[in-house]
C-alpha cells in the first residue's frame, strides 16, 4: 500500500474515531468538578511551579551576566594600590676599588621606612580573542534560552503522559465497577436459585469466585490509580500530599491533529536549533584559538605618590608625586606549541559537531517517522478494540439474559464474560497507547507548545 493511500485511509478512519470517542467520559458523569484540573490546567501549573522551570531560567540569567562579564574586557579598568615597607636591613652595594678611591666603597642606600601608593587606569584597544569571547557568550545565551524551551517541552510531555495514565486507570476502574455491579446482580439471582435448589452450589461458588476476582482487580487498579496520581503530581511539581482532582471528561477532538504531515521541518525543533547554536559556538571557538596568535594593544595612565623616612612618623610626610602614561603591546612569539595544539583541538571539535548535527537530523526524522507510524497503528488498534469491546459487551449482556431465563448454561455466560474482560484489557491498553502516541508525535514534530495552546 502506498504511503499516500495509507495516509488517506488514516485520515478517514481518524474522522470516524472522533465520532466514536468524542462523547466518551472516563467516569461517565455529567459535568466537571469545580476544582478539577484539565490537561491544560495541569500543564500550566507545571510550567509555573516545577523547580526545573526556575533552574533553567536561572541558568539563562547566568549566561546574560556572562555577557556583561566579558564586555568588561573592553571597558576601562581602574585600580588603586598602596604599600608601607619597613626595611629591617638595608641592602649594601659595593663600589669597586679605583672608582672613587683606592679601596672598595660600601654603601647602604634607602630609608628605613617607605610609603607609596598609586592609581592606575588601563584600557584595552585591541584584543581579538576577548571580542570573540563576547560573541561566544551571546551564543551561550541563545543556547540557554533554547534549553528553557526544551525543558518546558519535556515538562509538557511528562505531564501529559502522566495525565493520560491517570485517565486510563480511571476508565479501567469504571469498567471494573460495571463488571462488579453485574456480578452482584447475577450472584443475587444465583443465591435465590441455589436456596430453591434450582442450581448447584458449584455454579453459585463459581460466580462468587468471579466476583471476588473482579473486586480484587478493582482494588489493585485503585492502587495503580493512586500511584499514577502521585506520578502526575511529581511531574507537575505538586506536593505528593496535596489533593488533586482531574477532569476525567475528555473530548478527543481537541487532541487530534487531522492535518497530517509527511515531511519533518527540522527548523521547528528546539533540539535542532540547539545543535545549530552549538555549531556556531564551535566555529567561534576556532576563531578564538586563531586570534590567540594575534597581538593585543592597550593604553594606561598612572599617578602615584611616595614618602620616605628614617622613623615611622616621618614615613607619612614629605610626599613626592609622579605620573605616567603609556601603551602596551603584547606580541605572542612562541608558546611551546600550546596554542597550535589548542587550535587543532577546536578544529576537531568543530568537525565532530558537524557530524553530530547530521546524525541528529537523521535521528529526528526517524523519531518523527516512528511516531507517525505508532499513531497510525495505535489508532487502528484502538478502533478495533473499541468495536470489539462494544460487541463483547452485547454478547455478555445477551448471555446474561439467556442465563437468567434458563435458556443458557453458566459456562456459556462465563465464556462470554471472559471474552468481555479480555476485550476490556485490550481496549484499555490500546487507549493508553493511542494517547501516548499523540503526544509523542507532537513532540517529534516540535509542536508541543502549540498543542498546549489549542487545548481547551
Amino acid at each position: 500500500m502506498s504511503h499516500q493511500l495509507k495516509q488517506c485511509i488514516f485520515h478517514r478512519k481518524l474522522l470516524f474515531l472522533l465520532v466514536i470517542t468524542a462523547s466518551l467520559s472516563f467516569n461517565k458523569v455529567s459535568g466537571q468538578a469545580k476544582d478539577s484540573f484539565s490537561l491544560k490546567d495541569c500543564i500550566q501549573f507545571t510550567l509555573r511551579n516545577h523547580p526545573n522551570s526556575s533552574i533553567y531560567a536561572n541558568n539563562a540569567q547566568v549566561t546574560r551576566e556572562k555577557i556583561r562579564e566579558n564586555k568588561a574586557a573592553f571597558l576601562p579598568s581602574v585600580s588603586a594600590n598602596t604599600s608601607l615597607d619597613y626595611n629591617i636591613k638595608l641592602q649594601t652595594s659595593i663600589i669597586p676599588a679605583g672608582t672613587f678611591s683606592a679601596n672598595e666603597t660600601k654603601l647602604q642606600m634607602g630609608s628605613k621606612f617607605s610609603t607609596g601608593g598609586y592609581l592606575q587606569a588601563d584600557q584595552t584597544i585591541f584584543d581579538k580573542s576577548s571580542a570573540l569571547t563576547i560573541k561566544s557568550a551571546r551564543v551561550d545565551k541563545e543556547i540557554a534560552d533554547l534549553n528553557v524551551l526544551k525543558e518546558n517541552e519535556t515538562l509538557i510531555y511528562n505531564t501529559a503522559s502522566a495525565y493520560y495514565e491517570v485517565l486510563t486507570y480511571g476508565e479501567k476502574g469504571t469498567l471494573l465497577r460495571d463488571n462488579e455491579t453485574q456480578y452482584k446482580q447475577l450472584l443475587d439471582i444465583l443465591k435465590l436459585r441455589y436456596e430453591q435448589g434450582v442450581v448447584k452450589k458449584s455454579e453459585y461458588d463459581r460466580s462468587r469466585v468471579n466476583l471476588n476476582n473482579v473486586q480484587s482487580e478493582l482494588a489493585l487498579n485503585d492502587n495503580y490509580l493512586k500511584l499514577a496520581l502521585n506520578k502526575l503530581k511529581n511531574a507537575m511539581g505538586l506536593d505528593l500530599k496535596a489533593p488533586l482532582a482531574i477532569d476525567q471528561h475528555v473530548d478527543y477532538s481537541t487532541h487530534i491533529d487531522l492535518q497530517l504531515i509527511n515531511e519533518l521541518d527540522t527548523s521547528k525543533l528546539t533540539d535542532f536549533k540547539i545543535d545549530q547554536q552549538n555549531l556556531s559556538s564551535k566555529e567561534i571557538d576556532v576563531k578564538k584559538k586563531k586570534a590567540a596568535f594575534l597581538p593585543t594593544f592597550s593604553i594606561y595612565a598612572k599617578y602615584g605618590v611616595n614618602a620616605y623616612g628614617t622613623e615611622f612618623s616621618n614615613a607619612f610626610s614629605n610626599w613626592f608625586d609622579y605620573s605616567a602614561i603609556g601603551v602596551k603591546l603584547s606580541i605572542p612569539i612562541f608558546s611551546g606549541f600550546k596554542k597550535s595544539s589548542q587550535l587543532k583541538q577546536s578544529q576537531l571539535n568543530l568537525q565532530t559537531q558537524n557530524l553530530t548535527m547530521k546524525m541528529n537530523v537523521q535521528n529526528y526524522k526517524l523519531d518523527f517517522e516512528n511516531a507517525g507510524n505508532n499513531l497510525f497503528s495505535s489508532y487502528t488498534s484502538l478502533k478495533k478494540n473499541k468495536e470489539n469491546l462494544d460487541l463483547a459487551r452485547d454478547v455478555m449482556d445477551a448471555s446474561a439474559v439467556e442465563y437468567r431465563e434458563g435458556t443458557s448454561t453458566l459456562s456459556s455466560y462465563l465464556d462470554a464474560d471472559s471474552s468481555f474482560k479480555e476485550a476490556q484489557t485490550n481496549y484499555i491498553t490500546s487507549l493508553l497507547d493511542f494517547l501516548t502516541a499523540q503526544i509523542a508525535l507532537e513532540k517529534a514534530k516540535g509542536s508541543l507548545s502549540s498543542y498546549v495552546t489549542n487545548l481547551k
